[in-house]
């Protein structure tokens, strides 16, 4: 029996977070992200830069998919923004690699993270 990865792990968590807030909940989806991020916040490590970006990644990917929009006046936002960045700048491939990432995961990660960069970080 096959492990699930982590990668795959993050995705199917966040997507049940935003289902829960949202469909269940009726949260908007700037809600939903607050919701997703207040819950996974305790799986954040300092020492694990790898697996945070993976979490964050998913978090703000799911977000998009459902029409999260962050606003650059709303203090909140900012916040989580700017962990967003330092989570991006702590993380590398090799980091990456340690969080248990095969070769296709591995490019899958890049290019949520590169979209991520081009919707909320640009």
């Amino acid at each position: 029996m096959r492990v699930e990865s982590l990668f795959n792990q993050a995705r199917s968590m966040v997507k049940g977070l935003y289902f829960l807030a949202m469909d269940e909940l009726g949260f908007r989806p700037e809600q939903a992200f607050a919701y997703a991020q207040d819950e996974l916040e305790r799986l954040m490590r300092k020492d694990a830069p790898g697996p945070n970006a993976i979490l964050q990644t998913a978090i703000y990917m799911e977000g998009n998919r459902r029409g999260l929009k962050l606003s650059k006046d709303s203090p909140y936002a900012v916040d989580m923004l700017d962990i967003l960045i330092d989570t991006y700048n702590q993380c590398s491939v090799e980091r990456l690699v340690e969080a248990g990432v095969d070769d296709e995961e591995l490019r899958a990660i890049q290019l949520d993270m590169d979209t991520v960069r081009k919707v909320f970080l640009s």
